[in-house]
């Protein structure tokens, strides 16, 4: 589910990535102006209170240990059909990288000429699958019209799509590989030629893994030729499968396997192939220096109580009694307690301003990009934003959720900074748009108290009575308020939950006005 797009404002996808993850990816732009640019994200969850999420069985180290965050830069957006076309495509940028290889014999300039390689093999792969994906999603979307409206030309639209997404991958795939020979030299470093194949590989995954994604859009589709689309496909996907045969290469799925060893090769290319893009983090607690402040004061509140105590007992006592030794008791056990209840109200009151934490993002050791605070807490109902709580109470249901069976909320606020000036001097070869911010959230521990998925009931039909099975479910409610550039956007979620884990996101249409 793609957000909205636009200048200055914050692209958001959120989907499932698997049956107990799903994935918020926020990219935020970059908008070329002087200064650094802020973005303000907070995400509002509404669980069910059956669910038995509070602050108590749920705790903001619960949350964090089940986040996973990547945060990369934008892939750059290059067309399939331009790909290997042109002198500003990726192909010969990737061609000169390899002759600048063999343009000197210095040793030093080798490094940071196979550093450029790499680099630029790597964009490559990344361009690859970022154009491919994106033809077969604008494929998949043209499916509504072929389906709604059956007309000639549609189909003919479509089959034109169909026809550019085998010559794309055919132009580009037949351009990469005959680079080979240029790698494949006895004099320099095998390492060369090893990375090229790790290339070669991943792209031949990529191919066949789409086409399947392709030929799933294809077989959904309801008008009559598309039956003749399938054979030039699975031929596509057959040639892919004989080329990593006869190059040697592990990544053949089987039938009769559990296909561990393509699986695990798969993810590995992946990531080889991905990491060109991600940024580096460090990552800090928040307010640290002000919470041990806070501490003190504390103990010094505390230790005043207990020595105004001691003053006022032995100006009474005179000596030393049963009562002055009485008072001495009293007043250290006050005095830890009064500690105790000011740290406590005092680190509540700092948690509810600070972030919890910030993650300092660099593009190498030196080259700050800018950074990102976040913090969860859990929210009472009449501190809830009026927005928020209009925009919860749109649909009917959710009267009776929150009138007779209620709901805890928690707030999961992350706000981001940008140094645009760090931003220009990156990645002068492409052009860099945004910081792309990947969070995957783990709910296993929402589903701990849900009850069977698959649930008996009862119906009647003019046979009778019978016993079927019906889904048992769960809503987890979120909404979305992104601010930057002077925009507020906001964006409802429904987190369709049983007792096996995600079943489906569904967003809500909202009215702000």
């Amino acid at each position: 589910m793609a957000g909205e797009r636009g200048p200055g404002v914050i692209e958001e996808t959120i989907q499932i990535h698997d049956k107990k993850q799903f994935e918020i990816k926020l990219g935020y732009p970059f908008t070329g102006e002087e200064g650094a640019k802020v973005y303000d994200v907070e995400t509002y969850f509404f669980f069910p209170n059956n669910l038995g999420i509070n602050r108590y069985t749920y705790t903001r180290e619960d949350f964090y240990n089940s986040t996973q965050i990547y945060v990369r830069l934008q892939t750059p957006v290059v067309l399939l059909r331009n790909m290997a076309a042109g002198k500003d495509s990726p192909l010969e940028k990737l061609k000169d990288a390899i002759e600048g290889l063999f343009a000197t014999e210095s040793a030093g300039e080798d490094e940071k000429s196979f550093a450029d390689y790499e680099y630029q093999l790597k964009m490559f792969c990344c361009i690859f699958k970022s154009a491919v994906r994106d033809h077969v999603q604008f494929i998949s979307r043209k499916k509504h019209d072929l389906n709604s409206r059956n007309t000639s030309l549609r189909q003919q639209d479509f089959k034109d799509l169909v026809d550019k997404y085998l010559a794309g991958i055919n132009a580009t795939v037949t351009a990469f590989r005959s680079l080979r020979t240029l790698v494949n030299v006895p004099t320099r470093n095998k390492e060369i030629f090893s990375v090229f194949l790790f290339g070669d590989e991943y792209l031949s995954l990529l191919i066949e893994y789409y086409t399947y994604d392709l030929i799933q859009v294809i077989n959904r589709l309801d008008f009559s030729e598309k039956e003749s689309f399938n054979p030039r496909l699975l031929a596509l996907i057959k040639t892919e499968l004989d080329y990593r045969r006869a190059n040697n290469y592990p990544s053949i799925p089987s039938i009769n396997s559990t296909n561990e060893e393509f699986l695990f090769r798969s993810s590995v290319l992946k990531k080889f192939m991905g990491n060109v893009l991600f940024l580096t983090t460090k990552f800090k607690h928040e307010g640290e220096l002000l919470e041990q402040i806070a501490f003190a004061l504390a103990a010094g509140i505390a230790m005043m109580f207990a020595t105004t105590a001691v003053f006022f007992a032995q100006a009474a006592y005179s000596t030393v009694s049963t009562p002055l030794f009485l008072v001495l008791v009293i007043s250290y056990m006050f005095k830890d307690r009064i500690k105790e209840f000011i740290r406590t109200y005092l680190g509540a009151k700092l948690r509810t301003r600070l972030f919890d934490h910030k993650r300092k993002i660099y593009f190498n050791a030196k080259q700050k990009l800018g950074w990102c605070r976040e913090s969860f807490v859990f929210l009472k109902s009449e501190k809830l934003p009026r927005t928020i709580v209009k925009l919860r109470a749109k649909d009917h249901i959710t009267e009776v959720e929150n009138d007779w069976v209620g709901e805890k909320v928690i707030l999961y606020r992350k706000q981001v900074k940008i140094l645009n000036r760090q931003f220009r001097s990156i990645h002068h070869d492409y052009p860099v748009n945004s910081i792309v911010d990947i969070m995957r959230l783990n709910v296993s521990r929402f589903l701990t108290r849900m009850d069977n998925s698959k649930t008996p009931i009862y119906v009647c039909d003019s046979k009778g009575c019978q016993r079927i099975f019906g889904n048992r479910v769960y809503h987890v409610n979120m909404i979305m308020k992104h601010s930057g550039n002077g925009r507020v956007v906001y964006r409802r979620f429904r987190l369709v939950l049983n007792q096996n884990g995600i079943k489906r996101i569904e967003e809500v249409t909202i009215d702000t006005n």
